[in-house]
């Protein structure tokens, strides 16, 4: 006997403990994903206001109203360089050419001038506009800042970052026939209001930007947009603050034999003040864009001039927009290639 106890005291050290049942855990729903309410909203005019503002957000927004204000300067405020300031900037090479001014001063009107600014400018003609191979004019142009120009009403022109274009204009048979691309590039932010309307819905403050604009016209009428732009105060379409889009829209004579000209490429989308973006998908750019999820396009693959709505990922019905209208007089109007000249000379 007494050699078994051991061993049932080691049975009973291994036998299992009884298994209590856990209590079940509880656990809330499964949260629902609120999605905006859009019956009231008009979203063919929102997409078409968000379209329009993009073709203002062009480099010459920020050049002329700059050299407006350079115009106006008295006396040596600010200080003008031939090249780069003597100062040392991050920003720019030491050996760029161009002209600048750097300064923290005060004009006897009381407007100041405070940090740096650089631009460089180039155009070229060849050829005879009797002739008809015709006249061809080149220009470019660049803009680097860091700069608040301001008066006692506030900042009259302030950008930080850089804006550029580029324009190409053939005419030929005595201004018989004229074709022109142009290229914009803003990246920054960019205020003040010498340059935009206070009154204006849409830009009464500015915006930051990194928008690139391409655009062709005369006998080929073609827009291409892509980037982003948010604007500090206002909204598009009482209720849209921001705005992105890898867009490319086909005006007359673009649409290749197997192109769709009613229904753009790419996509766009909005965002409004609670930062819900709401997307809107068109035909895709190639056959890598936009044909995964989780914005997959293939019941719109159509050409039928809509695009597939979606809120937080959530499909949401159609939208069908004329973009045509970009290519309408004075909606899409490049700059006078003139103003893309100024010469240190001509400062007053």
């Amino acid at each position: 006997m007494n050699r078994l106890l051991p061993l049932l005291l080691i049975l009973v050290a291994c036998s299992a403990p009884p298994v209590e049942e856990a209590a079940p855990i509880d656990r809330p729903g499964a949260d629902v994903l609120e999605l905006p309410d859009i019956t009231e909203i008009d979203m063919q005019a929102a997409f078409t206001d968000a379209i329009m503002l993009s073709t203002t957000v062009v480099t010459y927004k920020a050049w002329d109203s700059h050299v407006n204000l350079l115009n106006t300067r008295t006396g040596t405020c600010p200080d003008i360089y031939v090249g780069v300031p003597d100062e040392d900037i991050d920003e720019l090479d030491m050996d760029a050419e161009g002209s600048s001014w750097y300064d923290y001063c005060e004009e006897a009107s009381g407007r100041s001038w405070a940090g740096w600014a650089w631009w460089d400018t180039y155009a070229q003609a060849n050829g005879d506009l009797s002739d008809p191979e015709g006249l061809t004019l080149d220009a470019d142009r660049s803009l680097i800042a860091k700069a608040t120009i301001a008066d006692e009403t506030g900042a009259l022109w302030e950008l930080n970052g850089e804006v550029s274009d580029a324009i190409h204009v053939a005419s030929g048979d005595g201004g018989a026939w004229t074709t022109w691309t142009w290229s914009s590039l803003m990246e920054g932010t960019f205020t003040g209001t010498e340059s935009f309307d206070l009154n204006s819905v849409e830009t009464p403050s500015g915006y930051r930007t990194d928008l690139y604009l391409y655009a062709t016209g005369g006998d080929v009428s073609r827009l291409e947009l892509r980037g982003n732009v948010y604007l500090f105060d206002g909204l598009m379409h009482e209720r849209f603050d921001s705005m992105v889009a890898d867009l490319e829209i086909l005006g007359a004579n673009a649409a290749g034999p197997d192109d769709c000209q009613i229904e753009p490429r790419g996509w766009m989308g909005l965002r409004d003040r609670d930062a819900v973006w709401y997307d809107l998908i068109f035909l895709p750019r190639s056959e890598d864009n936009i044909t995964d999820a989780p914005y997959p396009n293939d019941p719109l693959s159509e050409c039928d001039g809509c695009g597939t709505l979606y809120l937080r990922g959530v499909k949401s019905g159609e939208v069908c927009v004329d973009f045509s209208f970009v290519f309408d007089e004075g909606v899409l109007v490049p700059p006078d290639i003139s103003t893309f000249v100024l010469p240190h000379r001509s400062l007053p």
